[in-house]
């Protein structure tokens, strides 16, 4: 029961990142942005992420604010900056 629920709070996460930072590709990759902006709040923050195991309104915003990270690096390599401007 605990995979389900990080698999849907994973989405969740990879969602609201894409919402925020604009486009989106699916329910697969807002899963994986999801997990690994959890990974990179986990690195930044010191494991306050959903994978920690604790799944509270913090954890989730920490690892929100990791998938954004994760998604601006993203369009800056893809040139996504250059393209809007």
């Amino acid at each position: 029961m605990g995979i389900l629920i990080m698999i849907v709070v994973g989405i969740l996460v990879g969602w609201l990142a894409s919402v925020v930072v604009g486009g989106g590709g699916g329910v697969i990759f807002d899963m994986i942005v999801g997990f690994l902006g959890a990974l990179i709040a986990s690195f930044i923050f010191g494991g306050a992420s959903f994978l920690s195991g604790d799944i509270s309104l913090m954890s989730i915003l920490w690892s929100v604010v990791g998938a954004i990270v994760l998604l601006l690096v993203l369009r800056l390599f893809r040139g996504g900056f250059a393209r809007r401007l």
